[in-house]
C-alpha cells in the first residue's frame, strides 16, 4: 500500500462468496513468474484455488486436496510450490497443516484439461517438526525449502534440501528469529548461497526482511543496516540462532513484483 502497511483485500468475497463460501486464504504460490496464475490456499476447506489476477481477475480450477488435515478454523496454514522434472505437471504443492504442523505434498493436474473441479494427488506427509505444530509458513528457493513455525514472540525457521525426486531431505539448518506472530514467508536467492527472506507479522501487519546466508545465519537486511547498527548472528550448523528483526520499508506491492517467483 502507499502508506507502507499491510491490510486485507476482500474483493473475493464480495465476487465468489455464493460458490465458494467465505475465503479464508492462508497460502499463495506461483509455478511460473512469467504466468498471471497464482494459487491460493485456503484454511477453511481442505482447497487449492487456481486464479488469473491480471486481466479477468477471476478463478479458474479448484483442486480439491484429499486426507488433509483440519478441523474448524485449524487447517491450511502455508503453502508453496516445488518445482520437479520427476513430476507430470512439473512440480507439487507442498502445504501445511496448521492442526497437526504436518506438511502434505500433493501433485495438482495443472497441464490437464480436467473441467473447473479437480482432485490432486497425495505424495507424502512430512513431519518437519515433531514438537511443534503451529506451522505458518513455507518458501521453495533454489533448491531449499523454508518451513516457519510460529511460536509467538519469535518463530523457528528450518531449512531442508529438495532431492531430485521433489521431496525434502534431511535438515541443514535451523534458526530462531524475533519476528513475533509470523505468519508469511517469501525467500529469494541473491548470490551464492545467500537469500533475502521476508516476514509478515500478523499482529504487526508489518513486514520485516533478512539477509540470511548458511553457518552465519539471519542479519538485518542490507538496505536496513546502511542506517541501523548490524546485529550479527552468532555462527554454526545445527543449532539454534536468535537474530533481531528489522522493518523493511516496501509496500507489498514492491514485494510481489520483485519477489513473485518466491511467493
Amino acid at each position: 500500500m502507499d502508506d507502507l502497511s499491510v491490510r486485507e483485500d476482500r474483493t473475493l468475497n464480495d465476487k465468489y462468496t455464493d460458490t465458494y463460501g467465505w475465503f479464508d486464504l492462508e497460502g499463495v504460490a506461483m509455478t511460473n513468474p512469467e504466468s498471471t496464475f497464482i494459487y491460493m490456499g485456503m484454511e477453511n476447506k481442505a482447497t487449492i484455488l487456481e486464479y488469473e489476477w491480471h486481466s479477468s481477475r477471476r478463478i479458474f480450477r479448484r483442486f480439491d486436496l484429499p486426507g488433509f488435515e483440519r478441523r474448524g478454523t485449524h487447517g491450511m496454514e502455508a503453502l508453496t510450490w516445488v518445482p520437479s522434472d520427476a513430476s507430470a505437471h512439473q512440480g507439487y504443492f507442498y502445504v501445511g497443516s496448521q492442526m497437526t504442523g504436518h506438511i502434505f505434498i500433493y501433485e495438482l493436474p495443472l497441464l490437464d484439461d480436467t473441467g473447473p473441479v479437480a482432485m490432486a494427488k497425495l505424495l507424502d506427509i512430512w513431519t518437519p517438526l515433531k514438537s511443534e505444530s503451529n506451522v505458518a509458513g513455507l518458501s521453495f528457493s533454489s533448491g531449499y525449502i523454508f518451513v516457519n513455525y510460529d511460536d509467538g514472540h519469535s518463530n523457528h525457521v528450518l531449512i531442508f534440501p529438495i532431492l531430485n525426486n521433489g521431496l525434502p531431505g534431511p535438515l541443514k539448518e535451523q534458526y530462531e528469529v524475533d519476528v513475533a506472530d509470523a505468519e508469511g514467508l517469501a525467500v529469494r536467492k541473491t548470490g551464492h548461497e545467500s537469500w533475502e527472506v521476508f516476514f509478515s507479522s500478523d499482529a504487526r501487519q508489518a513486514i520485516f526482511a533478512y539477509d540470511f546466508r548458511f553457518v552465519t545465519g539471519f542479519q538485518l537486511h542490507g538496505r536496513c543496516a546502511r542506517n541501523m547498527d548490524s546485529v550479527a548472528i552468532p555462527s554454526g550448523v545445527g543449532t539454534l540462532h536468535r537474530g533481531v528483526g528489522v522493518l523493511l520499508i516496501l509496500s507489498l506491492f514492491r514485494i510481489v513484483d520483485d519477489f513473485r517467483l518466491s511467493v
